[in-house]
């Protein structure tokens, strides 16, 4: 029995110690297969424990017992401990790779009661991925294998592809290879397409021989050919105006590329090149265009464009339609387009009131001589070509209707015929209307009937001064005759010169009495000007005299006029003598209403040499070749003679040299070169002219080169509203010949603007406020430096006249003939001008003086128009700096009598002003009333207190506070009432934190100090009016004697300034009533406080509340007003009668605005309702 027992645990053993386990091991490292027996009796039992190793197919023996069979291994068996461990050392992977197996056999049966198996995996990294083929190419939705493989590695590894740019694994096939000396591999099968060419596909190699940051991969480029991706345009449809350029364009990608593409049209061959280009296309070129390519993978791809011919409309009508009075005529207008026409309409030549629109057929009903003309159909679309703009095409035709009536009334054109003598002149006959069939029209003079012509036209071939004349003129045809016309032809004559100039004149200077003179003829009078070089003679400049003479000949001769230009004026020498400057060639020109003719003379002055140069100073550093030029007017020429200092210039040397050359106008220059200056060379140079009137000298200066001097004779070439433009003179520039100018424009208020010119001369100055004055100044500036600025110029900009206001309330009063208006206050600088209209007058008459404008001013401009009355009155405003920057009219609005002038508007700015101030005195009003108010109260809560203080006085002893109660065992409901109603409530935290001289709050912060007036206030009071009749009817007294002595603001004051940190008692924190072991009384402090001697002297104890020596006794007092006080004034005016704090820390508001009540009605609390005031005498009953 006892032996079955032991079988049976055996194989309970057996069952329970079978397990397989794994190890790794890297090679040529140690490492111990561990066999462990769960039950160690077992190997007590006698039997035989061994190790066996299986590797590729072959099973054998490593171990028997204690005894290893390789030198390799040694075993650890420990019969007591149910060990049995194979240690190998320097594993191997030809040997040791494998399953070992531990086993224990029952001696005897040879049955197994233990087996452990340990798969060891002798540790060997991979070998690097090969990937097959490795430049794979594929066709486009051909699939393809790239297969990975890797040989050498123990355990097999795994094999993972993936996606350049991507770290998703993609699926493949993995065969594994089953030990280091075959491959695993890796199969991914791709289906590639176009995107899939140049892509990278990386496999990854890993196994347990390597850490996890080490991974063996390798790359491959997957190169894909694919089909043709044919892209056509450049737009589908391709939309191109008639006789354009159209570009169709044709563009194959495909891999192998394709060589060249093929165009069809309709199945016909057009061309093989990418670029199809028709120079104009017509009509016929539309249509549907397709290209073909091919790029020898056998699959041909095609694409489409259609070309879209546009063109304006084509419009067609009849000729002309003939129709008899009172017929109806109907006309259709055939119109072709591509688009289609957005508008067809029909117009009337000479008559824009006429239009028929939407309609292609011409409708005229009953017509007559009115509706006879020219009518014209007229066709629009837009056309929007490929990469264009949208741009109108018109299409029109012209059909004459012609109805058959009599000529109506004849007109001759032009009007008032000039004919001009010896030249030919034509008058036009008509009538209106013109009748059909076409008239005959008949010509004649005033002076015979004979007829001088038949015909629309009658030609003057060439007019004298005996075909002025009327001419008359009548039109006819079979229905009728019109009326006669008649005009007055004038023959005008183009002036003649009857004495022109001579050509050249040589005078001396200094001669006297000079005059040239010239006469011409002409019809009507001819008017003289004198030009000097182009430039017409103003007499007014104080150096010529123009006489003037006129004469006429016969009924319809020409006029005759001469005139005398004299060289004589107040700024000549002795008012008469010749002077260099009358050099230049002179005009005499004749104009009349025909023509223009002139006669010139070149006058030239003998006189010594004058300079003409500007520039004075030369500037050239050392090394450098200088240029001096010297330029004189003189006649005869001179001669030019160089010295510098007391030395002559001698040229053809190797230093000078001197170039003469002749100028127009009698000026002449002469440049001396110093070669290679040096410092000797600076200085002042002459240069002296000498001809036969005399001679002439000018020094030049040659220096080096410096900063430039400033500009002079500043001058404003135009203005706006926002810019100026100004030019002036260049001084010396410094010897740089690019100088940069800089223009500084001042306001008058200081405001400075800066503007940079660069080399600009003139400057546009940009930017500027409008109608506003400047102070211009330019400074020149070069690599050296600057110059100082020039002296300033004063201008202005004109005013914006989209800016300048329309006039307000414009009346015009007829009894006073008076014009009112007002103008809204505005920065510009304005006058009004004012015009009228007569009753029988269109035209306006501007009044001669202008009306100054006060923009400061409120009240209406009133302005008096004169005696007479007119029609019709209006007023624009205008800059003062210019009439013509104006604003726009506004018209006046008659009254017998102009409106009362209302009060002076009071400006928006005062009106803010006054407002304020009254806000202000409001607010200092209510302050002086609060004030009042609070020193009234504090008046009456002194007197109070003192009342209460006598009524509340009396024995104190020292009695011992009541013993406490607690809640446990005793329901005190009460404090239930309150615990759960008014802690957890917010509105009742005054009452808390009201019984704590630090107002230590609910969150056990401590609060500063606030006035409660010594009262709190709650909702569940601790009475029998609230609790149902508890027995702790005391307590609503003692959770208000914290603060319902009048002596205790002043206890407490000397406690908090000596110790801050003086012991308050906080309920909440100490168990709040009677909950952790301390009585029911919040004021008392917890037993063994010692604190600033508050225990002695609490100002919150009962003996403070006694009353002949009864502490439950009613407090006797004067009867008075009880009320819930808020804030620091209470609205009811009464005061607080209990606050002594007022006396000694002066006024103080309470901010908590939580209603409270007074000290007797906490008192009284227990027992009685806000409306009874009998006092009462509150026992406890302990039970």
């Amino acid at each position: 029995m006892a032996r079955i027992f032991l079988l049976l645990i055996g194989c309970v053993a057996v069952l329970a110690s079978n397990r397989e386990e794994v190890a790794d091991v890297r090679e040529g490292q140690d490492v111990t297969l561990k066999c462990r027996f769960n039950n160690p009796a077992l190997l007590s039992n006698g039997g035989q424990i061994y190790w066996t190793r299986q590797r590729s197919g072959d099973k054998d023996n490593v171990a028997i017992g204690d005894m290893p069979l390789d030198r390799s291994y040694t075993v650890d068996l420990e019969p007591t401990e149910g060990r049995y461990d194979l240690n190998i050392s320097r594993a191997m992977y030809e040997r040791d790779n494998g399953m070992f197996e531990c086993r224990f056999k029952e001696a005897g049966t040879g049955s197994n009661l233990h087996t452990t198996t340990v798969n060891l995996t002798v540790l060997i990294p991979p070998g690097s991925p090969r990937i097959n083929p490795e430049a794979p190419t594929a066709t486009e939705e051909q699939s393809i294998d790239l297969v990975c493989s890797s040989q050498g590695g123990s355990p097999d590894p795994q094999i993972i592809w993936y996606r350049s740019g991507s770290e998703q694994k993609l699926y493949s096939v993995l065969k594994p290879g089953g030990g280091r000396d075959f491959p695993t591999t890796s199969v991914l099968t791709i289906n590639p397409g176009k995107d899939d060419d140049g892509a990278q596909y990386r496999c990854v190699v890993w196994n347990r021989a390597l850490t996890d940051s080490e991974k063996m991969e390798s790359t491959v480029t997957l190169s894909v050919n694919y089909y043709p991706r044919i892209t056509i345009g450049p737009a589908n449809p391709l939309r191109v105006e008639l006789e354009r350029s159209a570009t169709l364009t044709c563009s194959a990608d495909a891999k192998p590329p394709v060589s060249n593409v093929r165009w069809t049209r309709g199945g016909r061959f057009i061309g093989t090149l990418n670029t199809l280009i028709k120079d104009r296309v017509t009509l016929d070129d539309a249509g549907r265009y397709v290209c073909q390519a091919d790029n020898g993978l056998g699959r041909l791809r095609e694409a489409e464009v259609t070309l879209d011919v546009l063109y304006g409309p084509r419009v067609s009508v009849i000729s002309s339609k003939d129709a008899d009075e009172g017929e109806d005529i109907v006309i259709t207008c055939n119109v072709t387009a591509n688009p289609t026409p957005v508008t067809i309409e029909w117009l009337k030549e000479g008559d824009d009131s006429f239009r028929q629109s939407g309609i292609d057929s011409l409708r005229l009903n009953h017509v007559s001589a009115a509706n006879q003309g020219n009518y014209i159909c007229r066709a629009v679309n837009i056309l929007t070509p490929t990469g264009g703009d949208p741009s109108d095409r018109v299409g029109n035709a012209t059909v004459a209707v012609r109805v058959r009536h009599a000529p109506g009334k004849t007109y001759i054109t032009p009007a008032e015929p000039i004919a001009v003598q010896g030249e030919q002149s034509t008058l036009t006959c008509g009538a209106d209307p013109p009748g059909w069939p076409m008239p005959t029209y008949r010509w004649w003079r005033h002076d015979s009937d004979a007829t001088l012509t038949l015909g629309a036209n009658y030609t003057i071939p060439r007019a004298s001064l005996t075909d002025e004349g009327t001419y008359y003129c009548q039109p006819s045809n079979r229905l009728g005759k019109g009326t006669p016309a008649s005009v007055r032809v004038r023959v005008y004559q183009p002036p003649r010169i009857l004495e022109k100039l001579p050509e050249t004149a040589i005078h001396r200077i200094g001669e006297t009495d000079l005059s040239l003179t010239c006469r011409a003829q002409g019809k009507p009078q001819p008017s003289i000007r004198w030009l000097k070089d182009g430039v017409e003679i103003n007499p007014v400049d104080g150096f010529y005299d123009i006489l003037v003479e006129q004469s006429s000949v016969g009924q319809n001769a020409a006029h005759t006029v001469q005139s005398s230009l004299q060289f004589r004026g107040s700024r000549r020498i002795n008012d008469n003598q010749l002077l260099p400057t009358d050099r230049g060639t002179y005009q005499c020109v004749f104009k009349n209403g025909v023509l223009e003719v002139s006669s010139s003379q070149l006058l030239r002055v003998e006189h010594s040499p004058i300079t003409v140069h500007k520039a004075n100073k030369v500037a050239f550093d050392l090394g450098e070749d200088a240029q001096l030029e010297c330029r004189m007017q003189a006649y005869p020429e001179p001669k030019f003679q160089w010295t510098l200092g007391p030395n002559f210039v001698e040229p053809g040397g190797a230093h000078y040299a001197i170039n003469d050359t002749a100028l127009p106008d009698d000026v002449y220059a002469s440049v001396l070169t110093v070669r290679g200056v040096t410092e000797a060379d600076y200085g002042r140079y002459v240069c002296k002219g000498t001809n036969s009137r005399g001679d002439h000298k000018t020094l030049i200066t040659l220096q080096e080169k410096g900063r430039p001097e400033h500009p002079t004779n500043l001058e404003v070439i135009s203005q706006g509203t926002d810019f100026i433009e100004l030019a002036w003179d260049e001084s010396f520039n410094g010897g740089f010949a690019d100088t940069i100018f800089h223009v500084r424009a001042e306001t008058m208020s200081g405001e400075r603007i800066s503007h940079d010119c660069q080399t600009n001369n003139p400057c546009v100055i940009e930017r500027l406020p409008q109608q506003t004055a400047f102070k211009l100044q330019v400074k020149a500036s070069n690599i050296m430096g600057d110059s100082d600025f020039s002296d300033p110029l004063e201008a202005m900009t004109f005013v914006d006249v989209d800016s300048i206001p329309l006039p307000e309330e414009v009346y015009f009063e007829n009894t006073g003939n008076k014009l009112s208006f007002r103008v809204l206050p505005t920065k510009l600088m304005l006058l009004g001008q004012v015009e009228t209209r007569g009753v029988d007058s269109d035209e306006w008459t501007k009044l001669d003086i202008p009306i100054p404008i006060s923009t400061d001013s409120h009240d209406p401009d009133e302005v008096a128009l004169g005696d007479e009355a007119p029609e019709e009155v209006r007023i624009r405003l205008c800059s003062i700096f210019g009439e013509s920057s104006c604003g726009k009219y506004r018209v006046a609005k008659k009254v017998d009598y102009l409106p009362a002038v209302p009060h002076q508007a009071v400006s928006m700015q005062y009106m803010v002003a006054i407002i304020v101030g009254c806000v202000v005195v409001v607010a200092l009003v209510v302050l002086v009333f609060i004030c009042c108010c609070c020193r009234r109260r504090n008046n009456k809560l002194k007197n109070k207190t003192a009342v209460m203080e006598v009524s509340h006085r009396g024995v104190v002893t020292q009695q011992a506070p009541p013993p406490p109660y607690y809640t446990v065992g005793m329901d005190n409901k009460g404090l239930d009432g309150s615990m759960d109603t008014g802690l957890d409530d917010p509105s009742k935290t005054a009452i808390y934190s009201s019984q704590q001289y630090h107002n230590y709050g609910q969150n056990g912060h401590v609060n500063a100090p606030q006035n409660t007036n010594g009262m709190g206030y709650m909702d569940n009071s601790y009475s029998n009016s609230n609790n149902g009749g508890s027995v702790n009817s005391q307590d609503s007294l003692w959770q208000v004697k914290g603060h319902g002595d009048p002596q205790m603001t002043t206890h407490m004051a000397p406690h908090m300034s000596q110790d801050s940190r003086g012991y308050q008692y906080d309920p909440m924190v100490h168990g709040g009533y009677g909950i952790s072991g301390y009585d029911d009384y919040s004021h008392y402090p917890p037993a063994g406080y010692q604190g600033q001697g508050m225990v002695d002297d609490y100002p919150g104890s009962r003996n403070n509340y006694v009353a002949n020596g009864d502490p439950y006794a009613a407090v006797h007092k004067p009867r008075k007003r009880v009320d819930h006080i808020d804030g620091g004034c209470d609205v009811s005016g009464m005061p607080d009668p209990y606050m002594e704090h007022y006396d000694q820390g002066g006024a103080e508001i309470n901010h908590d605005n939580k209603p409270q009540i007074s000290f007797d009605e906490s008192l009284e609390s227990g027992y009685s309702t806000p409306n009874s005031r009998n006092r009462r005498i509150i026992r406890e009953i302990i039970v």
